[in-house]
């Protein structure tokens, strides 16, 4: 069995894009509207940041710090959300293929991803860090081999 956390780096860079998100905001309002007054700008700027606050505080740390992925030798088991807590299960037999998209800037900011297709499903792993992204890809298709090497003796 192999557990795999998302990468703390996504999380950081998910506060990044928070912040320069509520930069551009704050630029364009007090840029570009200008029949209001200061203090209603103000007030609608502190909204803003308010909700990117709260987004901050509560959803992303809330999503890393229930997300896992787990490998075991019968199946794959993800965990996570951000909104709501659910859990996923795909059993290694009906896995037909899986696909890792590592992004070029991937292990700077964490944004790898693994796609498992199956019968009628996808399965998408958010999130990952490069190497375990490759790690988990090599060991799955070592699964994948094991089962169709099995069934065509």
């Amino acid at each position: 069995m192999k557990k795999y956390l998302p990468a703390k780096r996504a999380m950081l860079t998910f506060y990044l894009l928070l912040a320069v998100i509520g930069a551009a905001l704050n630029i364009l309002l007090y840029r570009y509207v200008t029949m209001l007054s200061d203090e209603v700008l103000w007030i609608i700027s502190a909204v803003i940041w308010f909700l990117i606050l709260i987004v901050a505080i509560a959803v992303i740390p809330h999503y890393f710090i229930h997300a896992k992925v787990v490998l075991t030798n019968n199946e794959v088991a993800v965990a996570g959300g951000f909104f709501t807590y659910k859990n996923d299960y795909m059993p290694i037999s009906s896995i037909k293929s899986v696909s890792s998209m590592i992004t070029p800037l991937g292990s700077v900011t964490g944004f790898n991803f693994v796609v498992i297709n199956a019968l009628g499903s996808r399965l998408i792993l958010c999130f990952m860090r490069k190497k375990d992204v490759l790690s988990f890809v090599d060991s799955l298709n070592k699964l994948i081999t094991q089962r169709e090497d099995g069934a065509n003796e």
